[in-house]
């Protein structure tokens, strides 16, 4: 079986859990599954390809700034992604995004499309920001694909809702994640505070770590040995910083930038805990990520995170900064429950592999091709 990726999830991502998702999922096929994969894919900076031989792809340097560079290269991919389509020299083709670019050149070929999350949709309206393809637009790119692939049954019901797709044409395929067998080098090691909550990812709107900061900012008072550091994603915001000033704990809060898997690993690894109180995720990768590295987990109750941690995470109502509070200082202090959620957290990852997302991918494709 022959599969086309475009590009579109790797133009512009150094990062990112949807490239890390395709990333893994070409990986997985190929090697495991004796899929045919194809990237159609030339220029990039993803840290994921760059020393893998799923595609090799040329780096470029942001000689016009940062957006009109990746803006450029993003164009000059899309074109060679309409080439490789317009070759048909594939079964079956995967989007990576829901630019409806290829539709012109694909003819009769069907095509499988992922959703990973309808926050766009859930937010627009609160957060204007918030960019997405227009709801009809998205709509007929899904209506038109052969079969949708939802990253957990919380997105599959999102997307009946929401969208009106048939359940029978929605296969639910969870996330997973390389670090359940990952190991960093040995000597490889990051500077932390001694004591930390992790918070990983962007930290926009929907994210709500404007009140999870008001939430644990009395508890970072109480315990100055305790910081709190954010990794990945932008720098800090003047917004941001004030806030920090507002609530007393600017010397307790730092960012911490990404570079490699071995740093994340790691910052995970050391943290007396990793906190995710976003209002609504598709999935949530992080989740897996702390479980594998031994992380303990306290999460916001709402959209899928129940489905996805079950029992290995302690949860909150996102909302309310003092039960967000009582549930992170429970975690904190209380030694036998991180060492308790740390072993039902390895448990449930056992659920969550790489090489079962891509044999349930292939399933679908199969499902599609008629074989």
């Amino acid at each position: 079986m022959r599969v086309l990726f475009d590009h579109q999830s790797f133009s512009g991502a150094r990062f990112g859990g949807v490239a890390r998702y395709f990333y893994d999922l070409m990986h997985n096929l190929k090697y495991h599954q004796e899929v045919e994969v194809k990237l159609s894919l030339l220029f990039s900076n993803n840290e994921y390809l760059k020393n893998a031989d799923v595609k090799k792809v040329f780096p470029f340097s942001y000689f016009l700034g940062y957006g009109p560079t990746n803006a450029l290269f993003s164009h000059l991919n899309r074109a060679n992604s309409a080439f490789q389509i317009t070759r048909h020299n594939y079964d079956l083709f995967h989007p990576t995004y829901f630019n409806d670019y290829f539709m012109t050149f694909l003819g009769k070929t069907p095509y499988v499309i992922t959703h990973h999350d309808t926050i766009p949709e859930k937010f627009s309206t609160q957060y204007a920001e918030l960019d997405g393809f227009d709801k009809a637009y998205k709509k007929r790119v899904l209506d038109k694909a052969a079969r949708i692939i939802a990253v957990s049954e919380n997105t599959k019901n999102d997307l009946i809702d929401i969208f009106q797709v048939a359940p029978e044409k929605v296969a639910v395929i969870h996330h997973s994640t390389h670090f359940a067998t990952y190991k960093p080098a040995e000597d490889f090691d990051i500077i932390t505070p001694e004591r930390y909550l992790l918070y990983v990812g962007n930290r926009d709107n929907y994210k709500n770590f404007d009140v999870f900061l008001r939430a644990i900012a009395p508890i970072l008072y109480k315990q100055p040995d305790l910081h709190l550091i954010c990794a990945g994603s932008h720098g800090f915001t003047d917004v941001e910083q004030k806030l920090f000033q507002e609530t007393g704990v600017s010397q307790q809060v730092q960012h911490q930038e990404i570079q490699n898997d071995d740093a994340l690993y790691r910052i995970y690894q050391k943290a007396v805990a990793f906190v995710y109180p976003s209002l609504y995720e598709g999935f949530g990768i992080p989740i897996l990520e702390a479980f594998a590295c031994g992380c303990p987990v306290a999460l916001s109750d709402r959209s899928c995170f129940p489905e996805v941690a079950r029992n290995a995470a302690l949860y909150f109502n996102p909302d309310d900064t003092e039960n967000i509070a009582f549930e992170v200082e429970k975690l904190i202090d209380n030694a036998e429950l991180r060492l308790n959620l740390v072993k039902k957290g390895y448990q449930r990852l056992k659920d969550f592999s790489p090489e079962n997302t891509a044999k349930k991918t292939l399933e679908v494709y199969k499902s599609v091709l008629g074989k």
